[in-house]
């Protein structure tokens, strides 16, 4: 693939090579400066179009509402055992015991 790019690359910069050798000097500026103000012209309609379009309603974009997500308990509480819930509540209280200490 990279070798299909050079080889475009190549034919495309010969043929501007042969069409640049053809013309002679008197005709390569305005050659030149008849490119560059295209060029220029074409990019500063791009960058005005854009600011013109900047607040305009039919050009702004959809707004997607999402709303928010609902995570789900992993484990609800009624589904432990009795006993899982005492043992966790000792573990709390010796924990929070330690910290007012």
């Amino acid at each position: 693939m990279k070798k299909m790019f050079v080889k475009i690359k190549e034919s495309v910069e010969e043929k501007l090579r042969k069409l640049c050798s053809g013309l002679s000097p008197e005709k390569r500026v305005p050659a030149i400066v008849v490119l560059a103000a295209l060029f220029a012209i074409g990019n500063f309609y791009m960058i005005f179009r854009a600011i013109h379009d900047i607040g305009r309603e039919d050009v702004r974009p959809e707004i997607i509402e999402i709303p928010p997500m609902e995570i789900p308990d992993i484990v609800p509480a009624d589904t432990l055992p009795d006993k899982r819930v005492q043992e966790m509540e000792e573990f709390f209280n010796r924990f929070n015991q330690k910290e007012n200490e």
